[in-house]
C-alpha cells in the first residue's frame, strides 16, 4: 500500500486496480512546454519567462543603481555573471534534491536541450546569484548594501514571472484541495498524472502553487517600492524582502506537492535559515551609524 500523508505522490486506495479495469496512465508531458515554434526552433515557456525576468531585472537594477553612481556597463557585466550563477546554482540544487533522477544519467544534469530550462530551484539560483554578486562587487569595490537594495525589487519581480513559467510547464504544483482556488490540471501533465485516480480516470483539483508564488512575487515587488520611500538605512530593504519571501516560501510549501519528505524538509530548513539570516542582517543594518536614516518630522 502506498504511504499516506501530506507528501504522498498519489491518492491512497485499498482497491485492487486490476479488478476495477483501471484507466491507462497517459504519457506525461508539460502543459505548454513551448510558446513558439519558429522554423523548427522551439521557444520553451519556462525559459522565456526566465529570460523576461532577467531582462526586467537588468533594466530595474540599472535605473536604480544610477542613484548610487554605478554606470550601466558595470551592471550589465554584473548581470552576465549573475545569470550564469543563477542557472548553475539552481540546477545544482535541483540535482542535489533529485539525485535518483540523475544518478544513472549524468549527462542529464547539463542536458537542457531535452526540456528547456525546466529542472531549476529558486533557492539554488538565489544563493548562486548572491555569492557571484558579492564577489563581483567586492572585486570592483562597489557599494554592496546599496546594490543589494537596488536588486531586491528585481529579484521578487523575477520570481513572479518565473513562476508563471512553472505554471505553463506544469511543474512546482500543489496538493489536492477542495478550495475554490483549486485548479484541475490535464491528466497528461506532471500534476495531473501525479494525482490521477486510475480507477475513475478523474484528476482532482489541486493548489496552483505556481500562481500563488507568482502573485506573491508581484506583491513583494510593490511592497519593496513602497518601503524604499521611507528612506531606510542601506541594506534594510534587502533584509526585509529576504525575510518576507522566506516566510512566504515556508508557508506555501505546506500546500505544495513534494515527491518525498526529504525535499519538503530540505526546503523548509533553507527557508527558516534565510529568514534567520534576514533578521540578523536587519538588526545589524538598522544599528549601522552610516547610511541614510529615515527622515524625522
Amino acid at each position: 500500500m502506498p504511504k499516506s500523508g501530506w507528501w504522498t505522490t498519489r491518492p491512497d486506495t485499498n482497491r485492487d486496480p486490476a479488478l476495477d479495469n483501471p484507466k491507462p496512465v497517459p504519457s506525461i508531458d508539460p502543459m505548454y512546454p513551448t510558446i513558439l515554434n519558429i522554423g523548427g526552433i522551439q521557444i520553451y515557456s519556462y525559459g522565456l519567462m526566465l529570460f523576461i525576468s532577467f531582462l526586467l531585472g537588468i533594466f530595474i537594477v540599472e535605473r536604480r543603481a544610477r542613484r548610487f553612481g554605478v554606470d550601466s556597463k558595470t551592471i550589465t557585466d554584473l548581470a552576465l555573471w549573475i545569470l550564469l550563477a543563477v542557472v548553475v546554482g539552481s540546477r545544482l540544487f535541483y540535482v542535489a534534491f533529485h539525485w535518483p533522477e540523475f544518478k544513472d544519467d549524468l549527462i542529464g544534469i547539463v542536458a537542457f536541450w531535452r526540456g528547456g530550462l525546466a529542472g531549476l530551484m529558486f533557492y539554488g539560483g538565489f544563493l548562486g546569484a548572491l555569492i557571484a554578486g558579492l564577489i563581483f562587487v567586492r572585486v570592483r569595490k562597489l557599494p554592496v548594501l546599496k546594490l543589494l537594495d537596488a536588486a531586491a525589487p528585481a529579484i521578487v519581480l523575477g520570481e513572479g514571472f518565473t513562476r508563471i513559467g512553472c505554471f505553463l510547464n506544469g511543474c512546482c504544483f500543489g496538493r489536492p484541495t477542495d478550495s475554490p482556488l483549486g485548479l484541475v490540471f490535464p491528466a497528461n501533465s506532471p500534476a495531473g498524472a501525479t494525482f490521477l485516480d486510475r480507477v475513475t480516470g478523474v484528476v482532482p483539483a489541486i493548489h496552483p502553487t505556481q500562481l500563488y508564488s507568482a502573485l506573491a512575487g508581484f506583491i513583494l515587488f510593490g511592497i519593496a517600492l513602497l518601503l524604499e520611500r521611507r528612506r531606510l538605512r542601506d541594506g534594510v530593504l534587502f533584509a526585509v524582502i529576504l525575510i518576507l519571501y522566506s516566510l512566504f516560501r515556508f508557508g506555501i510549501d505546506f500546500v505544495r506537492h513534494y515527491d518525498d519528505a526529504a525535499n519538503f524538509w530540505g526546503n523548509q530548513v533553507v527557508a527558516l535559515g534565510l529568514t534567520a539570516i534576514g533578521i540578523v542582517l536587519l538588526v545589524l543594518f538598522q544599528r549601522r551609524r552610516s547610511g541614510v536614516a529615515r527622515s524625522r518630522g
